[in-house]
Parts: structure tokens; C-alpha cells; sequence
């Protein structure tokens, strides 16, 4: 459950309280979003080459530090890389615990599948163990990590989580896209939400509509509606707002969050400092397609 604070309290009430009206009684997707669009994002995305460098052990970044040790992962187990895409000169910084479920092949096969100008929104890429999938996006003011608990090896959880960072820095403003008006009274206009986890808040119904919106930039239409056009205005809001900086293929990385300070690669569990960043999540995701080792 999401603890929220009261000036966002304020907020969704002065924007019609659609806070308030969830959940919704119309599903777009009963089953996840995950059965519907993975296979489509798998054949019509591909990632570009990249050359991955892992760092000499004893050092990461501080934000890597930080979440490895909060999931449990023992001190000394940090594995840490730094991943040039060829259509980046400026590496993305991406750690694993050792044991942790997603290799650093398949964290740069799927986070390298989405249009540049999206991943730019995402400061570390962090792989724990973990059973199932769950994943969560850390949006402070000056963060921007998304971190993947378990085999996460599906498309739409990393579109989710990368959507949380749209969400929170693609106005470039502050505020959160989920949380302005024109995102709130498109939720308000519509009838239904994607699936049951964009019902729980209005910010978990941006990042599961980012994943549509990818597709549907991708494809031109929409998959499998059980409603079709019942979320066509939270769509046309995000895809008016996104669908060119952020959606479209091609681009450039040139809005990168600057990597956190480098620090030795030792902690005790219960004594890192996590101050200053918002976690969204965990998002937990039980309808995965698996099978999967792209």
C-alpha cells in the first residue's frame, strides 16, 4: 500500500478526487498486460548492439549500494557494468547481485529494446533474486533507478517501471504526469482502466498505459480490447504529451541523470542511507508470459 503525502493528497482531490473513483468498474485487460503485448514487443523491437564492460570487484555506485544491500543481497556480491548502446555514447551503469535472476545479457536486451529517449529516463538498471517478478522505480528529485526483484524477463515490466520515470521526469517540471490535471481528468473522462493493477493508483494506470502506448506507437493500432476505446482519452493525453519525445524510435540520449558517486562496494544490512528518493512499488506481477530469454 502507498503511503501518500498530503500535498498529493491535495492535489488528486482539487483535480475531481479521481483518486476516489478507483478502482474502476471496466477492465481493458482482466489477464495483465503481459499475455497481450510481450509477444508483439518481441518480435517488432530489437535492442541496439552493445558493448558491456564489467567494473573490477570492491566499488559501485552509491544508489546500486544502496538498493543491492536494502534486498538483501550480501556485501561483497555486487557485480557492476557499465553498458554502452550504440545509440549512446554515454554508458548506462547497471549492477546485479550475483545471484541474482536476470543476467546482465538479458537487463541490456530488454532495457535496450526501448526507444532511447525513454531509457534516457532511467539513471541505474538493478537486478536482484527474487521469487516471481516484482520491480519498483525510485523517482526522487535527483534519482531515477528502476530495480527488477526476480525473473523479470518480460517487455511490459520493464516498460512499467521505465513509465514510472516518464511519468515523473518527462514533463521535465517536477510533477509528476500522473498527478497533473491533464492526465487526471482524462482518467476521469474514460471508462475503464488498463488492467486491476493500473486500478490501484492513478500513477500505476500511467506506467501500465505507457506499456500500451509503446505498442500502439509501434503498431498503429491497439491489441485485444475487451472495451475497445475506453481509455482512449488517458492514450491520446499521454501519447499528445510523449509519444514524440519519448515513444518514437530514434532520437538521442542528451537528458541522461548523471550516474551516482562512486563508493566501495561494502554494507551492513539495516544501515544505508536511502533518503531523499520516492519508491513506487514494489509493483508485483503475476500474469508474466514465461519462457522468455531474450
Amino acid at each position: 500500500m502507498l503511503n501518500l503525502p498530503n500535498t498529493l493528497i491535495a492535489l488528486l482531490a482539487a483535480a475531481g478526487s479521481v483518486y476516489a473513483q478507483l478502482p474502476r468498474p471496466l477492465i481493458n485487460y482482466p489477464l495483465g498486460l503481459s499475455p497481450v503485448f510481450d509477444e508483439g514487443f518481441f518480435a517488432g523491437t530489437v535492442a541496439p548492439a552493445a558493448t558491456i564492460v564489467q567494473w573490477a570487484p570492491g566499488k559501485a555506485p552509491q544508489a546500486c549500494v544502496n538498493e543491492l544491500a536494502w534486498n538483501n543481497c550480501l556485501s561483497g556480491r555486487a557485480v557492476v557494468y557499465n553498458v554502452t548502446y550504440a545509440d549512446c555514447p554515454t554508458p548506462w551503469i547497471m549492477c546485479r547481485c550475483d545471484n541474482a535472476d536476470l543476467s546482465i545479457y538479458q537487463m541490456t536486451n530488454f532495457f535496450g529494446r526501448m526507444p532511447v529517449h525513454l531509457r534516457s529516463t532511467v539513471r541505474h538498471v538493478i537486478a536482484t533474486h527474487g521469487e516471481g517478478c516484482s520491480a519498483y522505480a525510485i523517482t526522487g528529485p535527483d534519482d531515477g533507478d528502476i530495480v527488477m526483484q526476480g525473473n523479470c524477463n518480460t517487455q511490459s515490466v520493464w516498460l512499467h517501471e521505465t513509465g514510472h520515470q516518464l511519468d515523473a521526469r518527462g514533463l521535465g517540471t517536477g510533477v509528476g504526469f500522473s498527478t497533473s490535471p491533464t492526465f487526471i481528468n482524462a482518467l476521469w473522462n474514460d471508462t475503464c482502466v488498463a488492467d486491476d493493477y493500473g486500478n490501484t493508483a492513478p500513477w500505476e494506470e500511467f506506467a501500465q498505459m505507457t506499456v500500451v502506448s509503446q505498442s500502439h506507437t509501434i503498431y498503429g493500432y491497439i491489441q485485444q480490447q475487451q472495451y475497445p476505446g475506453c481509455f482512449n482519452s488517458q492514450l491520446n493525453a499521454l501519447e499528445t504529451t510523449f509519444k514524440t519525445s519519448h515513444l518514437t524510435y530514434g532520437g538521442t540520449c542528451h537528458t541522461r541523470i548523471p550516474a551516482t558517486p562512486t563508493v566501495n562496494a561494502v554494507w551492513k544490512r539495516g544501515r544505508i542511507d536511502r533518503r531523499g528518493g520516492k519508491r513506487v512499488g514494489p509493483c508485483k506481477f503475476d500474469h508474466l508470459v514465461g519462457g522468455h530469454k531474450h
